[in-house]
Formats: C-alpha cells, sequence, structure tokens
C-alpha cells in the first residue's frame, strides 16, 4: 500500500448482523466493497460487522459469523441493515430502534436489504419516505408501517440519505451503485466483471424476470409452458398451439391464461423472447440479427422495437450499458 493510500481517509461502512440474519445480505454488500478495494477505490472501504452484542452470530443458513460492537460515536460513510427471518424478533428489542437511530444521525447514507427495511420502518427512519422491500413482504411493511410509501416493485430505489432495496441479491445491485456514486461508472464495471454480475441493473427495474413472472402467477400447466416456451422461442407460439400445449381450448386456455397472469398469451410470449434477447446481448458477441433469429423475434427491425417496448431501451443501448 502507498503511502498516499495509507493516509487517506476510509470509508466506513457498518453492516448490521443479528441471529438469524440472511447471509448474503451481508456478504453480498461485503464482497462488491472489498473487490471495489482490491480494484483501486480511493478512499478505501473499511467494512466492519457489528450486532448490539459483539461476538458469534448464528445466521439464517445455520452457520456463525463473528460480529464486533458498534461504535459509540465517530462518523459513519455507509450503514447497512439486512433482513432475513430473524428480523422480526429483533424488532421488539428497543435496543435496535435505538442503536438505529443514533447511527442514522452519524451515518452519510442508510441502506436496507431486503427486509431490514422493517428494521428502519421500526425505528421511525422510514417516516414520510418511499421505501421497497422484497417483494413477499411489501403488503406487510405497508400495512404495519402506513407512514411508509411501498412500492413493491423497484430492485432498490433511494429517499434522500436513505436507501431500501428488494430482496437477496439487490443488495449487490445496491452496492454497485453506490460503488460507481463515490468512484465512477469505470471502476463499478470493473467490480461487476470481477463478480461476474448484471452491471447495472437499474433501480426501477423490476424485481423479477417476466417468466418467473409467469410462474409465480400461474397454475401448473402455464408454468410448463413458460419453460417450453423460453426453451424453443423460435417456435410460431399461437395461441391454438399454446392451448394444445396446455391442455385446453384456445377460448379456454386464452381466458385463464389472461387472468393468471395478467398478460394475453402474444404478450407473455414477447416478454419471454425479449428477455432471452437481453440475456445474449449481455452475454455474447453475437449480432442483432443473430440475436433476432434466436430468440423468435425474426428480424433486427423487430427486436429493436420489441425490447424498446418491453424495457424502455433499444438492444444497442442496453448492450451498451453491460459494455
Amino acid at each position: 500500500m502507498s503511502n498516499r493510500q495509507q493516509k487517506l481517509p476510509r470509508r466506513t461502512v457498518l453492516i448490521l448482523a443479528f441471529d438469524g440474519v440472511q447471509i448474503i445480505d451481508i456478504a453480498g454488500p461485503a464482497q462488491v466493497l472489498s473487490t471495489a478495494n482490491e480494484e483501486g477505490a480511493d478512499p478505501p472501504y473499511e467494512v466492519r460487522i457489528v450486532a448490539l452484542q459483539a461476538g458469534l452470530i448464528e445466521n439464517a443458513s445455520g452457520f456463525c459469523i463473528l460480529a464486533g460492537e458498534i461504535p459509540k460515536e465517530g462518523a459513519v460513510d455507509t450503514l447497512v441493515v439486512p433482513g432475513g427471518p430473524g428480523v422480526h424478533n429483533l424488532r421488539e428489542n428497543p435496543l435496535a430502534s435505538i442503536a438505529l437511530n443514533d447511527l442514522s444521525q452519524r451515518a452519510a447514507r442508510v441502506c436496507s436489504v431486503c427486509t431490514g427495511a422493517f428494521l428502519l420502518a421500526e425505528a421511525g427512519i422510514l417516516d414520510g419516505r418511499r421505501a421497497v422491500t422484497h417483494w413477499r413482504s411489501s403488503e406487510r411493511l405497508a400495512r404495519e408501517f402506513p407512514n411508509v410509501t411501498v412500492d413493491p416493485e423497484p430492485i432498490f430505489l433511494n429517499d434522500g440519505p436513505v436507501w431500501t432495496t428488494a430482496g437477496v441479491t439487490a443488495g449487490i445491485d445496491l452496492m454497485l451503485s453506490l460503488v460507481q456514486q463515490d468512484h465512477g461508472a469505470a471502476l463499478s464495471a470493473r467490480v461487476a466483471r470481477r463478480l461476474v454480475v448484471y452491471m447495472r441493473r437499474a433501480g426501477g427495474q423490476k424485481q423479477y424476470s417476466e417468466p418467473l413472472a409467469l410462474q409465480a402467477a400461474s397454475a401448473a400447466p402455464f408454468d410448463v409452458l413458460s419453460c417450453r416456451i423460453a426453451g424453443d422461442p423460435c417456435l410460431p407460439w399461437t395461441v391454438e398451439q399454446m392451448a394444445q400445449a396446455a391442455g385446453q381450448s384456445p377460448r379456454t386456455f386464452h381466458r385463464r391464461f389472461e387472468a393468471a397472469t395478467g398478460l394475453s398469451p402474444a404478450k407473455a410470449v414477447e416478454k419471454i423472447r425479449c428477455d432471452l434477447a437481453r440475456s445474449l446481448l449481455h452475454t455474447t458477441d453475437l449480432s442483432l440479427g443473430q440475436i433476432a433469429g434466436r430468440t423468435g423475434l425474426g428480424s433486427e427491425s423487430r427486436l429493436r422495437r420489441a425490447m424498446t417496448r418491453q424495457f424502455g431501451v433499444n438492444p444497442s443501448e442496453m448492450r451498451d450499458r453491460f459494455a
């Protein structure tokens, strides 16, 4: 380490640990910041895992991590509050809200990952703010904390100095965004490539892909159908073909499919094809014409129109985001 690096103030990042914490909510953000340091973050990040009581913390995966004491004074660059099954037990401990309020006053940024938003809300830190949490917990957060405006869709969002994220890997997306804010797009891109993740999954992007949404919302025949479409997108996939695959008449299929998914069969097919095209844009050097051919979109012009409808950006712009 150079003398200049030694003299630079570090960005102190505190990540709260507690029994029942989801380990990826800690490990994901910590790894992004550690990799940023390896890639030349200047000033570097100093990541500390802390808890209300220092010692071994058993996470939700069943093994223990060692946490230090929460510092009683001093400025904090970023406070990260993860989620996990243990969140709601911790909410019952008044010392948690006291500690979070104190830290939030000293932190330049306060972040929650997944259901960590409940801890911020319990402490009153989200009052009057917009927030997001894991989609499965959005209704509960809105119901229990009416002073918080809950948006169930984004991967992450910020309201002033407070950042909240959706579930699990969204903490990685948020940290990449903060690294970009702190050190620029080039370093953030290097970190993303090292970690083999989507370079700039925008905060406003939906929490789950269209094929997953289709599977989650529908009955078993539609689960199988969505997988078949994704596995062979170049078939025409007319309503008649889809109905036959689902074992229903075309009229019954169309009605039940739209009721279950909120999409017409044609729109669902386009969404699945566009999701596949997006993956190829990010992972291959195929031309737009080749991608259109492999995903059943047929032509470059049709690919552009479809992706602009689905994602609000054309294929070239989407590829540039990952470049």
